[in-house]
């Protein structure tokens, strides 16, 4: 079973991200919105393991949130709405941090 992991805080806030990390498995898709988008630039502890799911195509970022935040992502593939409801469609839950 796939789950949408979907995290609205920055790494540098809270340990969502760490805790989020932990419990991804092999089908499962991130996806960053809200301050979350944050870490799909910046250095911090989780990026090389971010840049892992982005490798494996499976780390997402939303593009009006990078957009608001007046940054680009250096990992993870951008998103719109559009496609934020697809991710939703294609697994089975939804999990927020």
């Amino acid at each position: 079973m796939s789950i949408l992991h979907t995290l609205n805080t920055s790494p540098f806030q809270t340990l969502a991200l760490q805790q989020c990390l932990s419990l991804l498995n092999d089908a499962d898709t991130l996806l960053l919105l809200e301050d979350g988008v944050i870490a799909s630039q910046a250095k911090h502890s989780l990026f090389n393991e971010l840049n892992k799911l982005a490798d494996q195509g499976r780390l997402k970022v939303l593009t009006s949130d990078l957009i608001a935040r007046g940054i680009d992502n250096l990992i993870g593939d951008k998103c719109s709405y559009n496609d934020f409801v697809t991710l939703v469609a294609e697994h089975k839950s939804q999990m927020a941090w």
